[in-house]
């Protein structure tokens, strides 16, 4: 069957969302298009997987399906998305946070703006105050203008989506921490796509909570990680991997 729609979400410990994730999904009138929603078990050391095979059995629709990817092991939220990009059958394919923090309904209103096109990137733009994650953001897309001579603006804001043909020219996707939205901002860029900014709320967190930000050490780690990876992109070691 043509499946006009491919929405991944990669799950790390979310087993509380899972539903809401779910009757969320469901919930869009995705009009005539068909669509699945791929939900990528990441190495989850909760429930998490279960509460998605008991999603999968409770929810059915014709042209609406649920695909679950169980990774044993924790991949990162690059090596996630990767994983069910690989898995992904829609003609359109993308991702958003499984938290919920970005409303799932965002990502079929961005798929309404970019749909008949091929060479374009659509994703979210964050316009509500995010106090100090918002800071922090600001500084990632100042330093990846400076460093890759491109301006990018609001790189890891979601949803992201692009047509299926855009995968053939990604290669290597990286896993670490949000590497990859830099990837593909920076890969469009490059290739001149036509990049369509849609105005998202970024809500609170029904569940859970970052894994980074709340420890000292690890949001230190996230830095430094972030400007290691600009710099390795300027200089060829991953622009390399763009046909």
């Amino acid at each position: 069957m043509f499946i006009n729609i491919s929405l991944i979400l990669p799950c790390f410990n979310e087993e509380k969302n899972i539903q809401f994730i779910v009757e969320e999904f469901f919930k869009i009138d995705f009009l005539d298009k068909s669509c699945e929603l791929i939900l990528v078990n990441n190495g989850s050391n909760d429930n998490t997987e279960a509460e998605i095979d008991k999603n999968i059995l409770k929810f059915k629709n014709e042209k609406l399906f649920i695909k679950k990817i169980n990774l044993k092991k924790n991949l990162g939220y690059g090596g996630g998305i990767a994983k069910g990009l690989q898995a992904a059958n829609g003609e359109y394919i993308g991702w958003c946070h499984a938290d919920l923090q970005t409303p799932l309904e965002d990502f079929f209103k961005l798929y309404n703006l970019i749909k008949n096109k091929k060479n374009v990137l659509g994703k979210g733009f964050r316009t509500n105050n995010r106090g100090f994650d918002g800071i922090v953001s600001t500084l990632h897309e100042k330093l990846a203008t400076i460093i890759l001579g491109e301006h990018l603006t609001e790189i890891n804001a979601q949803p992201k989506i692009f047509h299926k043909e855009t995968l053939k020219n990604l290669k290597n996707l990286p896993y670490e921490w949000t590497s990859i939205d830099t990837y593909i901002m920076y890969f469009c860029k490059l290739k001149k796509y036509e990049i369509i900014e849609m105005d998202v709320i970024f809500r609170n967190r029904l569940y859970g909570e970052s894994k980074w930000k709340n420890n000292t050490i690890l949001f230190i780690e996230h830095i430094i990680f972030n400007v290691t990876y600009l710099v390795k992109l300027r200089l060829n070691i991953a622009k390399t991997h763009f046909d």
